[in-house]
């Protein structure tokens, strides 16, 4: 079975810029301050009305380019110091636990982490707040409900390619817009009920550890983006023009989850209560048994143009997709700057640490890491982080059967600036902007800009 991560994998999108990239290089575009975006936290928390979920007692965490500003945590860690008369602490750069826009352990706390270092566009103090309260959601859900998030092992695995059910999925999206944007509740549920009949289809023959994967995905990031889209006051989810990229399985839970969770409100609006009370249900289950049971009513069915043209598309893209990974590894090959490559020894291959699966694409030979990547074993660690002054990417190769879960055979970095190598005793260390390399039993060998690592093999201490 693939290795589960114990940390937290992911980061929020605005959702009213979707859908957008979430990597991208910084363009000078103005940031709000750290205190706007808690001032406008403080204002828009009482928007939501989750049961069991207080957004003010979870800890924010942000990294504005320059320092981190911790808010309403309970005991900051000995790098931050408290600042003026409020209750917040700073400290001099990033904390290295703020990778995105996400969650993470910080002083022992469960704490929302903001990044506003790297907006490419003017983003507003009242969406980086709903965007804060989207990652304190997710405290609030590894504390109470820890079965809501997905294996992102099946995901590196999913069958994104099979163009039958990349056909269905257009319309099954389709379906769910229509019922979303429909004026009339019954419109809204006619639509509903054929999204639901869709994705029965869809999911018909498919790994059940898939359909998990989805459903339990809807359930962690589409649940924290309805609380997202609450923080804001928006009752509308914004659907892309065309149906998601083949491979853009989860960010396309980003939208599914939380229409799904505007169409309960509409048609169960004690639904959240019902989900507190039992946590393992799924949101297209849920929606299921809320719908009015139809009277004599013709069901709503994309007409057979509609349909011919969803298939079509869908053969289109599943044909470019092995040619867009193929685009993608030349690209990655023919990259400027200093490339690194680290090789595990036999029989001791590295191990993910943390990953961003929203910027993580299979492609040929291996997977292409565009955000974050920490790998480590029992001879040191790994890490790199895409910052604001760094554009860097990673491919890892698999040492097994799987492209991630059963360890690394080898990494290459490319695109970093000149690193600085050392070595004191029996430890390499390397370290540029945005990577940092420590590895003992291990030695460099240098070719012009190109750096190979050998990992010995592991000793016996």
């Amino acid at each position: 079975m693939p290795r589960r991560l114990s940390r937290r994998l992911c980061c929020a999108l605005l959702l009213p810029l979707l859908p957008f990239a979430v990597r991208a290089q910084a363009t000078g575009a103005p940031t709000v301050s750290s205190m706007d975006i808690e001032r406008a936290v403080q204002r828009n928390s009482a928007r939501i009305d989750w049961p069991g979920f207080a957004p003010l007692s979870i800890p924010l965490a942000v990294f504005d380019g320059t320092r981190t500003t911790l808010f309403r945590h309970p005991s900051p860690p000995v790098e931050f110091s408290r600042t003026g008369k409020d209750s917040l602490y700073t400290m001099t750069g990033r904390h290295p636990a703020i990778t995105a826009n996400s969650s993470a352990d910080i002083g022992g706390h469960g704490t929302a982490t903001i990044l506003t270092d790297r907006q490419r566009t003017a983003v507003s103090a009242e969406q980086l707040a709903a965007v804060a309260l989207h990652e304190s959601f997710h405290v609030y859900q590894r504390a109470k409900h820890p079965r809501w998030s997905g294996n992102e092992g099946d995901l590196l695995t999913y069958p994104v390619d099979d163009a039958r059910r990349l056909g269905v999925r257009r319309l099954e999206t389709d379906a769910l817009r229509r019922a979303s944007e429909a004026r009339q509740s019954t419109d809204a549920a006619c639509w509903a009920r054929a999204f639901l009949t869709l994705r029965a289809a869809r999911f018909d023959g498919l790994d059940s550890a898939f359909t998990r994967y989805e459903r339990a995905t809807e359930l962690n990031e589409g649940l924290a983006s309805y609380v997202q889209l609450r923080a804001l006051e928006t009752r509308t989810v914004p659907f892309p023009v065309s149906e998601f990229a083949p491979a853009a399985l989860r960010l396309r839970t980003y939208t599914t989850g939380p229409a799904i969770a505007l169409l309960l409100d509409q048609f169960a609006p004690a639904w959240k209560s019902s989900l507190e009370a039992s946590d393992a249900q799924s949101l297209d289950d849920m929606l299921a048994g809320a719908l009015p049971r139809p009277a004599n009513v013709q069901p709503c069915v994309h007409p057979s143009a509609e349909r011919m043209s969803a298939m079509r598309a869908a053969t289109r893209d599943s044909v470019a997709l092995a040619s867009d990974r193929a685009a993608r590894r030349a690209t990655f090959d023919t990259r400027t700057g200093y490339r690194i490559r680290v090789q595990a020894a036999e029989g001791a291959p590295l191990w993910p640490q943390g990953f961003d699966p929203l910027n993580v694409e299979r492609t040929d030979g291996g997977l292409l890491h565009t955000r974050f990547l920490t790998l480590g074993n029992a001879a040191g660690m790994i890490r790199l982080i895409d910052e604001a002054s760094a554009d860097i990417d990673a491919l890892t190769v698999a040492a097994g059967t799987h492209p991630l879960f059963n360890g690394i055979r080898a990494v290459e970095v490319a695109g970093i600036g000149e690193p600085t190598v050392r070595m004191a005793g029996d430890t390499l260390t390397i370290t540029a902007t945005g990577l940092s390399l420590s590895l003992r039993n291990a030695r460099a060998e240098r070719d012009g800009t190109r750096i190979r690592v050998l990992i010995g093999p592991p000793r016996n201490e």
